[in-house]
This record gives structure tokens, C-alpha cells and sequence, in this order.
């Protein structure tokens, strides 16, 4: 058994505060015997909703908070309390790339034996563009508790996402996210994002009949109104454990990760790949030109 836990944050742009929320969160989901704790994206430095109104002051806050990774400091101070409490974390944060000027929004995971790896966002929005380089691959990790992939926020809108995924082997995919509200309706059970947010969670782990761990921001920060609901659904698209809507903690839940698959398996998860047509998705593979284009 695994014991998997999601945090609903209260974000900051205090970078140094933002690692001491992360620890201490680390720390409650370790004494509740968590292997595996997850946090939203651009957790370590805060996500700014208002990237989207072009303001200059919070481009260049990214670019000035961002680290290495593995190296920056608070990558470090993350990782060496994660192998002090023996868990896997996974978090996002502004990834300083290798060339000068450029940087990623990016999760990593970092465990008992250390840094583990990386994954850069892949569909970058068109607003987050004027900050962030897109990432291309999509890696999958060997880990004690399972194969792990890693998605971020508006990749989980693409069914290929979590599907590439699927197909290199991940049996947990994880997917830190900063996710608010659409403006003019303040009802969580009406409004059209929150809907989509439990749709696409569901909807992903599903088709896959994998294991899929959302983490998200709670309540305000940079102008946006996050709606919390950090999630573990599992391979049948049930969720197991939730936050809830705005209220900042940890969502836990001990679950079978090769069990849950083999039950969903056993049922019709593993039709799902193995009836699937490639040969005649033509406009997916480039075969055929599409007859939309955004």
C-alpha cells in the first residue's frame, strides 16, 4: 500500500516563506505516513494570474526568483528535508534553463535518495509564453512507490498527455496545477472551470485507467481565485480523497497503486490501449491535414 498526499496551498510570492509552507507540509504528511506528497505548480515561487494582463513586474519577479534545479537554494532546502522524512515530493517551480535568459515552468521530484528528475510544461499558454520556454518531452520515473509522470495545469486539457504518458509506463500521473476560477460567478458547483478542472482529473485517469493526483492553490493570490480541490482519483475515475474547494491542507488516502490498475485492468482498462487504432488516427500522427486550426 502507498499513502499519497495532495495539498491545497495558500500561495505567496515569498519564496522563502513558500519552502517554509512546503516543509511544513511535508512534515504533516509524513507523520500521517505519507509516501508521496504533491504540491501546485509554480508552488516555490507563486503562480501570477495576471501574466494573462501582461504585467511587467511580475515577468521580471520570474525571471529573478528562478533556480536551478537540481542547485538553487530552496531546491536544495526541499530536497534534504525530503530525505530526511524518507518521501517522494513533487512541486513546481520557475526552472533557470541552460541557455541564459530562459526559464521553465517546471515540476520536479526529488525523494529519499534525492533529486529524481524533472518534467518542463509542454503546453505553455500564449500569455505564459511571454515568460516561460516550452517544454518538448515527456519523461516517465522509476521510483520506489511506482512509475511516475508528470503533467502541469493546462496540459491535462490534451487526452495525449496523459496518454504519452501512459504508453512510456507511468502508473501515477501527477499533475500540479494553478487553476481559478472564472470570473463572474462565484458558485464552485456552477462555475464552468471548477467543472472542467473535476471533468478533465476524472476524464484523465479514466481512459487510462491510471492513477491520477491534481494539486492546486486555495483561495487568493496575484488577483486570481484558486479553487483548491487537490485531488487522488483512481484508475477508474472515482476520487478517493479531496480538499475540497478554497480551504487551504492535505488531501490523503492509502491506495494500491498496482492493484487499482490490475482492478480496472480487469474490467476494461487495459482494452484501452490495447484496441487502440493508431494506424488510423491520421490528422494525430501528421498523416492528414486537420481541418481545424486554432
Amino acid at each position: 500500500m502507498t499513502v499519497i498526499a495532495t495539498a491545497a496551498l495558500a500561495g505567496s510570492y515569498d519564496v522563502d516563506l513558500n519552502t517554509k509552507r512546503h516543509i511544513e507540509l511535508m512534515e504533516a504528511a509524513a507523520a500521517a505516513g505519507a509516501d508521496l506528497v504533491v504540491f501546485p505548480e509554480i508552488s516555490l515561487q507563486g503562480y501570477p494570474p495576471d501574466f494573462a494582463r501582461f504585467y511587467p513586474e511580475r515577468i521580471k519577479a520570474a525571471f529573478e526568483n528562478a533556480e536551478a534545479a537540481p542547485g538553487g537554494p530552496h531546491v536544495e532546502d526541499i530536497a534534504e528535508r525530503a530525505k530526511e522524512l524518507g518521501v517522494y515530493v513533487i512541486y513546481g517551480m520557475n526552472e533557470l534553463g541552460d541557455t541564459p535568459g530562459v526559464i521553465y515552468n517546471t515540476a520536479v521530484l526529488t525523494g529519499p535518495e534525492g533529486f529524481v528528475g524533472k518534467y518542463r510544461k509542454v503546453h505553455v499558454g500564449i500569455t505564459e509564453q511571454l515568460t516561460w520556454r516550452r517544454g518538448n518531452d515527456w519523461p516517465v520515473f522509476e521510483t520506489a512507490i511506482g512509475r511516475i509522470g508528470m503533467l502541469i495545469c493546462y496540459d491535462k486539457m490534451w487526452p495525449e498527455s496523459a496518454r504519452e504518458l501512459t504508453l512510456r509506463g507511468a502508473d501515477i500521473l501527477v499533475m500540479p496545477t494553478a487553476w481559478f476560477m472564472a470570473f463572474g460567478d462565484d458558485d464552485p458547483d456552477t462555475n464552468v472551470l471548477v467543472e472542467q478542472y473535476r471533468l478533465f482529473d476524472r476524464a484523465r485517469a479514466a481512459e487510462n485507467g491510471r492513477w491520477f493526483v491534481s494539486s492546486n492553490f486555495a483561495g487568493e493570490l496575484g488577483g486570481g481565485q484558486f479553487i483548491g480541490l487537490s485531488q487522488i482519483v483512481d484508475p477508474s475515475g472515482r476520487v478517493v480523497a479531496t480538499t475540497g474547494t478554497f480551504e487551504p491542507g492535505l488531501a490523503i488516502a492509502e491506495v494500491d497503486i498496482s492493484g487499482g490498475i490490475a482492478d480496472v485492468n480487469a474490467m476494461h482498462g487495459a482494452r484501452l490501449i490495447r484496441d487502440r487504432r493508431p494506424d488510423t488516427y491520421l490528422a494525430l500522427s501528421g498523416q492528414l491535414s486537420p481541418a481545424i486550426d486554432g
